[in-house]
């Protein structure tokens, strides 16, 4: 069975705001792979050509051990699009306090994120070197702060499928009333989407967000790469269009484009 034969207009699913594992199981039972829970929001079997596989929330197959564990590493990944010439924030992993003032000192005002965090979680911003006494340097990554508006591009085997622009309020630090506005492909900047594929393929990875920070004369700043981003808000934005990719997404993985290594039976 072609899984993309079947993948079919899902409007019921985005009209409930789910977790990213509910929206793949609902996904799954549209496509009629007939999903079953094996542990509660998480782990759930499907059937493909009669045998039983398995979607878990925590990883994709679309992307290589290497690549994910590369990616998930915000020092790591930075230092590796820098050889390559990318849009990078100006950054640094600290090993001392003293690193960490130089650096705060040189740009006024700064981030700090956990080095290996998710989801917009303990992040610092710092404008007064007291600050960063209350931080486990070391397991931070620093960033120069640049206001602007944060932009995600979705790819999906050599090709962006999704665009939206996040709204955080008034700071990222404290007001989490997130709004995700979806942006129409006659809208995607063209200069983004090469970035994008650049970035996919520099990191060797075939399923990822990649998240600009645009500043306000334009420049866009590759903020970060995330190789297991939810996908609720492509289906449910704030405003804008609906994009499907979670059946996509699971028609990449069980049409077999995305088995590597012999882990095509753990998805996102």
């Amino acid at each position: 069975m072609a899984v993309s034969s079947v993948v079919k207009d899902s409007h019921a699913i985005t009209k409930q705001k789910v977790g990213t594992a509910e929206l793949l199981f609902r996904s799954a039972q549209e496509m009629g792979l007939s999903p079953s829970w094996i542990t509660p929001d998480g782990l759930f079997a499907v059937l493909v050509d009669g045998r039983e596989q398995y979607v878990n929330f925590a990883r994709s197959p679309l992307n290589s051990h290497t690549a994910a564990s590369l990616a998930k590493n915000k020092y790591l990944t930075r230092c590796i699009l820098e050889r390559h010439e990318m849009h990078n924030i100006p950054f640094m992993h600290p090993r001392t306090l003293s690193e960490a003032e130089l650096f705060l000192e040189c740009h006024g005002k700064i981030i700090a994120k956990p080095i290996t965090g998710s989801g917009a979680r303990d992040i610092h911003i710092i404008t007064m070197p007291l600050q960063l006494h209350n931080v486990s340097i070391t397991n931070y990554i620093l960033e120069k702060y640049i206001a602007g508006k944060e932009l995600r591009y979705l790819v999906l085997n050599g090709s962006v499928i999704g665009v939206h622009r996040s709204e955080y309020g008034i700071s990222i630090a404290e007001d989490r009333q997130l709004q995700r506005i979806s942006y129409p492909a006659s809208e995607w900047s063209p200069a983004l989407i090469s970035s994008s594929l650049q970035v996919a393929r520099i990191l060797d990875l075939k399923f990822a967000a990649v998240d600009y920070l645009v500043d306000s004369s334009g420049q866009a700043y590759i903020l970060e790469v995330n190789t297991t981003p939810g996908l609720k808000w492509f289906h449910a934005p704030t405003s804008g269009p609906i994009v499907d990719v979670a059946q996509q997404f699971l028609a990449a993985v069980f049409d077999g484009s995305g088995s590597q290594g012999g882990e095509r039976w753990n998805t996102l």
